[in-house]
């Protein structure tokens, strides 16, 4: 069960972009009257010219392709001929908006006709429609169509489709409507994190922003509206970005992935492993942004771009590793973190096989919106993951704040009992050792001073004070018997001492009938005579009320007396130093009343077990 409560809000929402992918599937899925083409092929191998290639497709024989083709990785450019479609106002759809270099010539009879040139490797304004997706309106009495098509060194699929402009325009608003709405969420993810980066002052939102952001940029480069809107002039970003803002966002998602298990007041795990793998994406990122990979021979392209594969595949493996490695001590976020790598994995997986010459409908659509989708869904799942996160650090704080209280109350206790037991000890050696002796010598001095009344009189009074003095003295260092008899008892001997001996009156009530810890009644012991002896030196009363009950979880204790009253923020001395750190101790608070007509103090203390 708890396994399942753990996994719920990832399953949820891995359900919840499943369900996105069907929706985004159906709805930009071409209507009925859309065509696919169905087209002949050859490779540009050696090089051919246009009469050489459609001369050499009419005299293959083979069976046409179907809507789309996909050679996967190629190393040469490709021809195509599409036979012509007499419909009016028909479009020819090329869904790939990375082609390095796409010519359309006009087949009419034997001749062939240049009409159209584009791709990549030209400004965007060379499109014919302003749109990512290449379009060509098939001329009025065309026998057909044939493309070169080149991307030598990368993979290449090429789907087709004929579209009557009436569906175009609202096929093409669809699609923008998708993009406006995957735009919308990564925007919602960015500006959720950048208030709890704000809010919360911890820099793992910083990279998860900076993941997002780089990832976005990835899918907008696919997409190729970023060459539409934000770079339409440089070519050679709009070739080489694809892998530019991969690389950055694995960058950031293996710093995000480290801080995702790592507590900032601790070293992070296998951090050596982590930057190796950073500082070859840096590698790679640096020779994008500063060599000109996309113009090198397609063998260079290719090696370039293996390679940089299999760093990105050892990049996904060291998450894997370091989520397999803190499972133990990180359940609950190896959960949503494996989760948010899976959904996307799935996604990847599936445009990693739509390069190897498959040729399916799903491919187009993969290639177009399954890595938004992926990502988005790991975002997502890694924003839940991050507020788990801190639940997660929050509980071994507070296990540890409240390991560290405890271990400080047991110090505390310790700590006072043995200054019960230092006080018990003295009190025992004062009225044991030292009241017996001026006992013996009280005795001894009134026998020999027999003849000399007065002194003996005077001699004996004196060592009556110093022995009632010593006994009252041992007796608040600590009470003799308050661990057997208890609070109530001692309280009682104690106010009557206090009767006898001062000359103001002292009334006691106690409406406590359950014991409690010795250090909670020594200490409410020690607050009374405190309090007591403070109306003694300070306060000039008559009177003093000691009231002592029980309320709910607390221990009342209401000391007032008809004094001439105090200062209540002077309490600065020694004897109100000892009262609140007592009461500080019993984890209690103090409330102080006091004017020229007297003081009251109540001080609540907490009930311990």
């Amino acid at each position: 069960m708890d396994y399942l409560k753990k996994g719920n809000i990832a399953t949820v929402v891995s359900l919840l972009f499943l369900c996105l992918s069907f929706g985004v599937y159906q709805f930009t899925k071409a209507p009925a009257n859309v065509v696919k083409p169905t087209f002949y092929v050859t490779p540009d191998s050696p090089y051919l010219s246009p009469k050489e290639a459609l001369l050499r497709i009419r005299e293959q024989n083979s069976s046409g392709k179907n809507g789309f083709f996909n050679p996967g990785f190629s190393r040469n450019a490709w021809w195509v001929f599409i036979p012509a479609r007499h419909d009016q106002n028909s479009w020819l759809q090329v869904a790939n908006p990375h082609i390095n270099i796409i010519r359309i010539y006009n087949v009419v009879a034997d001749s062939i006709v240049f009409s159209y040139q584009s791709g990549d490797y030209y400004p965007f304004q060379r499109r014919l429609v302003k749109d990512p997706d290449y379009w060509f309106l098939i001329p009025a009495g065309s026998d057909g169509l044939l493309l070169q098509v080149d991307k030598a060194g990368e993979s290449l699929f090429v789907p087709l489709s004929v579209i009557p402009e009436k569906e175009m325009i609202g096929m093409m608003a669809d699609q923008k409507a998708v993009y406006g709405f995957f735009a919308g969420w990564f925007l919602f993810l960015i500006t959720l994190n950048i208030f709890l980066g704000i809010s919360l002052k911890e820099s793992i939102h910083f990279y998860y922003i900076l993941y997002i952001s780089m990832s976005a940029m990835w899918v907008i480069s696919n997409w190729g509206i970023g060459f539409q809107y934000l770079w339409p002039e440089n070519t050679e970003l709009a070739n080489k970005s694809r892998p530019l803002f991969a690389s950055m966002s694995f960058i950031f998602m293996l710093e995000l992935c480290k801080r995702f298990f790592t507590r900032p007041d601790i070293p992070p795990l296998y951090n050596k492993q982590l930057r190796f793998f950073q500082l070859l994406l840096l590698i790679i990122t640096g020779c994008l942004i500063f060599a000109d990979i996309p113009r090198q021979s397609g063998m260079v392209r290719s090696l370039f771009l293996t390679g940089v594969s299999f760093i990105w595949l050892g990049a996904v493996c060291m998450i894997v590793f370091y989520i397999y490695k803190n499972y133990r001590q990180f359940k609950t976020l190896s959960y949503f973190f494996a989760a948010a790598l899976s959904v996307l994995l799935i996604f990847v997986v599936m445009n990693i096989l739509s390069q190897f010459s498959v040729e399916a409908d799903w491919v187009i659509f993969v290639g177009k919106y399954g890595s938004a989708i992926g990502i988005l869904a790991e975002s997502t799942i890694l924003s839940f993951g991050l507020s788990r996160r801190y639940d997660h650090y929050k509980k071994q704080n507070e296990a540890a704040q409240y390991a560290l209280e405890t271990e400080k109350a047991m110090l505390a206790d310790r700590l006072i009992q043995v200054q019960e037991e230092e006080r018990s000890r003295l009190a025992r050696e004062l009225h044991d050792g030292l009241g017996g002796l001026l006992g013996s010598i009280r005795i001894s001095a009134f026998h020999q001073l027999k003849t000399a009344v007065e002194t003996q009189m005077w001699i004996d009074k004196q060592l009556a004070d110093a022995i009632e003095d010593l006994r009252n003295i041992a007796h608040d260092l600590m009470p003799v018997n308050l661990q057997e008899k208890g609070l109530v008892p001692i309280l009682e001997k104690t106010i009557s001492r206090w009767n006898a001996a001062n000359d103001f009156v002292v009334r006691l009530h106690c409406g406590v009938v359950d014991r409690y810890p010795l250090s909670v009644e020594a200490g409410i012991y020690r607050i009374v005579t405190e309090l007591l002896y403070n109306v003694k030196k300070h306060a000039a009363a008559t009177e003093v009320f000691v009231s002592l009950w029980e309320e709910g979880n607390s221990i009342i204790l209401m000391v007032e007396d008809n004094g001439k009253g105090f200062d209540p923020a002077n309490t600065d001395g020694m004897g109100w130093k000892n009262i609140r750190s007592r009461v500080q101790y019993l984890e209690g608070k103090v409330t102080i009343d006091s004017n020229e007509k007297g003081t009251t103090i109540i001080i609540e203390i907490t009930k311990k077990s």
